[in-house]
């Protein structure tokens, strides 16, 4: 009797996820040397081997194991040496399919064969985390025999149709048709997958010639890659991506911290349901709702004249703060327990904030720097922590919008103290976390007291946060 398979090391099966979360965001970035597999391994916490395996796995999955798939004999027509090598021209994901087109090079490009293949592994690694191997859905569509996959320089995932492993070992294998340039997968592409890594791929459209084209892989790789939300849920594969999902309510927050921005409303002024309606594209009664919500945790007032923007004084200031304060010393003292890839989505996040600092709007950097504390209240591994913590984000964000708050003269300032407060957690030395995020917080306070120092009680806060 033949005794079982053994299976995959789960350990190698985890060490594939991150590394596929790590390489689907980076965008044109993945070319140089911060994305080598050394370089990954120090990101990640993985060893070295891990990380080469995991790279391999992902940009070949064929080497996953399992039956072979028949995938070379359906592309003989676009691989064959008349049709010289291929370059991708067309990348659609239109719920409930993938489409990805390859066609003949027309004018040959300067080799560059490592930039290619890390951009070819982004590729397929933004396709590992999307989570369309878990669609389903009754829409009919023109139906092709099960077994087969589209012929020619087409790649296509469609459920029901094929197997996603199929799908994923006949995309490898086109992109290993394809010629070895940075042209043949430009960073236009890249920026896409990037932004919509933590969206599950929606919204993607990218047809070779319809947009901008890269002119400088230097300088393109340069640009900012940031992921949008709301995201409508993260598959199990994409786990490790920052946090991006919003409900109705944290929408109409984004919103409103918006329009108190762009249009400068101050505390007493009113605000439409209608209006908010209208620019959410929400139904009103959503929109009351959420509004509501938003009243009861103190972030809007309402009366039967409707939803005003509150008035804040000094003491608000200091009890919100203090309560963050406390929660969060919790919380980093739980993620110094824990192992390096749990932070993961926090090295990520800072990532974004040293990149907005330089590029981003006067919000962004504040806006970042909530980012990051917040997705390590999520590596903390506390549940009701780290939910705490949330409310109290959604607080201190409608606070600095309120009081209009400027965080970018603060932005190196907010970079080094995170770059500390991470590499405390990442070397166990919880103590020197906290106080780096006791300095942080006291530091915030001031920040927003300086606005209206008569309501400012020091000796409060020094009484709550020591």
């Amino acid at each position: 009797m033949t005794p079982p398979p053994r299976g995959r090391p789960r350990m190698q099966e985890t060490a594939d996820d991150i590394v596929a979360s790590v390489l689907a965001t980076a965008g044109p970035r993945v070319g140089t040397p911060a994305y080598s597999t050394r370089s990954l391994a120090e990101l990640t916490g993985l060893s070295q081997s891990l990380t080469s395996r995991a790279v391999a796995r992902i940009r070949h999955p064929a080497t996953l194991g399992g039956p072979a798939e028949p995938v070379a004999d359906c592309v003989h027509d676009a691989t064959s040496p008349e049709a010289g090598p291929l370059q991708l021209v067309e990348f659609l994901v239109e719920f409930p399919q993938i489409r990805l087109r390859f066609a003949p090079v027309e004018t040959p490009s300067a080799a560059r064969r490592r930039l290619f293949e890390r951009r070819a592994a982004a590729v397929m690694a933004a396709l590992w985390v999307s989570g369309a191997a878990a669609w389903t859905t009754e829409r009919t569509t023109e139906s092709q025999p099960a077994s087969e996959m589209p012929c020619g320089g087409v790649a296509r995932w469609v459920p029901g149709q094929v197997p996603w492993e199929s799908f994923l070992a006949r995309v490898a294998h086109l992109l290993s048709a394809c010629e070895p340039s940075s042209s043949a997968l430009p960073a236009e592409l890249l920026h896409q997958l990037a932004a919509r890594a933590g969206r599950g791929l929606h919204g993607v459209r990218w047809v070779r010639g319809e947009g901008s084209t890269e002119t400088s892989v230097t300088s393109d790789s340069n640009r900012l890659t940031v992921a949008e939300f709301p995201s409508p849920g993260r598959s199990e594969r994409s786990r490790w991506l920052p946090r991006v999902e919003l409900s109705a309510t944290e929408q109409i927050a984004v919103a409103l911290r918006k329009e108190m921005t762009d249009s400068g409303f101050t505390p007493g002024d009113r605000i439409s349901v209608s209006a908010m309606s209208q620019r959410l594209g929400l139904d009103p009664a959503t929109i009351r709702t959420g509004m509501r919500q938003l009243a009861d945790d103190g972030l809007l007032t309402f009366s039967e004249r409707g939803f005003r923007i509150p008035q804040l004084t000094g003491a608000d200031v200091i009890d919100l703060y203090a309560s963050r304060l406390h929660v969060g010393m919790v919380i980093l003292r739980a993620c110094a327990g824990q192992p390096k890839h749990r932070l993961l989505p926090a090295r990520l996040a800072l990532g974004a904030l040293e990149a907005v600092a330089r590029q981003g709007t006067r919000m962004d950097a504040g806006e970042a720097d909530l980012r990051f504390q917040q997705e390590l209240a999520e590596a903390s591994g506390l549940t009701q922590s780290a939910r705490s913590f949330h409310a109290l984000t959604l607080r201190v964000r409608m606070f600095i919008s309120v009081l209009q708050l400027d965080y970018s003269p603060a932005a190196e300032r907010l970079i080094s103290d995170d770059r500390r407060i991470l590499a405390a957690l990442l070397a166990g030395r919880a103590q020197e976390a906290v106080r780096v995020w006791r300095l942080k917080q006291d530091n915030a306070v001031r920040h927003m007291s300086a606005l209206a120092p008569e309501a400012f009680d020091a000796a409060q806060w020094d009484r709550l946060s020591h």
